[in-house]
């Protein structure tokens, strides 16, 4: 599994991520994991469940 996903997957179970995760992900992923983050935040009331429902390998 891509450390882009096993972020998304961890931020879905716990609610929270750490720095270390983000330090385990390339430039182009931490964009794209802070993109996620925002729709999150807007569009899924930040409800976990909700967190990369449209997340898809770029």
């Amino acid at each position: 599994m891509s450390a882009l996903k096993d972020a998304i997957e961890k931020l879905r179970e716990t609610g929270s991520i750490g720095l270390e995760d983000f330090r385990n992900l390339k430039m182009k992923d931490v964009e794209h994991l802070t993109e996620e983050i925002k729709q999150w935040c807007l569009y899924g009331n930040g409800k976990p469940e909700k967190l990369g429902k449209k997340h898809k390998e770029h």
